[in-house]
């Protein structure tokens, strides 16, 4: 999910728990490349008018999808106003007609909103036909972007179609490593979190937080 720009003896004095990435060089694994790609579009759509975006990142569980999606939205808003996060499980008929509403009141040009729907895949049946006409007229200036921790096959064909799709996969127990290096944890300690954890940094940081805890208590 997101790996020190500099080599391991780079520190912080960002508690583990809190740690998130502002930029493509603070993820690991497949979250990389992706926060990359996603840099870029972003600053190819802050030169027009004329289009919207509509993004999907799936993959396991804690390897930076909503982080990437944050990352993604923060350059193209100027004010975290700008941006709306929901989970699926939220997103209902009021919220979708809401957003239709809102269209009315479109920011000027060249100010974006963004709606960010974590595990979009557990959006209610019911609102789902709802909100994929949304999709399809949404307008432009908007920025959709949904995460799912399931495989795209078990994902609902008719959201996968309508989404540029991103697989962000679970980086390497070394990149792992490496990340918690920056904070004053023993090199075993980080080798078994690293491991441990099966590619979800989340985990790994969280784990590494209670090492520190515990030590300092």
């Amino acid at each position: 999910m997101f790996p020190p720009s500099k080599p391991e003896t780079m520190k912080t004095h960002i508690q583990p728990e809190q740690y998130v990435p502002k930029s493509p060089a603070d993820f690991i694994g497949g979250a990389h490349a992706i926060a990359r790609i996603l840099a870029g579009k972003a600053s190819r759509l802050l030169k027009t008018s004329n289009t919207n975006a509509k993004l999907l990142l799936y993959g396991p569980p804690g390897t930076g999808k909503t982080k990437l999606a944050e990352m993604f939205a923060s350059k193209l808003v100027s004010h975290p106003v700008q941006i709306e996060f929901t989970n699926g499980r939220n997103v209902n008929m009021d919220v979708i007609r809401r957003w239709q509403e809102s269209e009315r009141f479109l920011p000027v040009f060249g100010k974006w909103s963004v709606k960010i729907v974590d595990e979009l895949d557990t959006c209610p049946q019911a609102a789902q036909d709802l909100l994929l006409s949304y999709l399809d007229r949404m307008p432009n200036s908007i920025a959709f972007i949904g995460t799912s921790n399931l495989d795209l096959r078990q994902l609902a064909e008719r959201f996968h179609t309508r989404l540029q799709q991103f697989k962000v996969t679970a980086p390497e127990s070394d990149d792992i490593t490496r990340l918690l290096k920056r904070w004053n944890v023993g090199k075993q300690h980080a080798n078994q979190i690293a491991v441990g954890c099966g590619g979800n940094v989340r985990a790994a940081l969280l784990d590494t937080q209670s090492i520190l805890d515990a030590e300092a208590a």
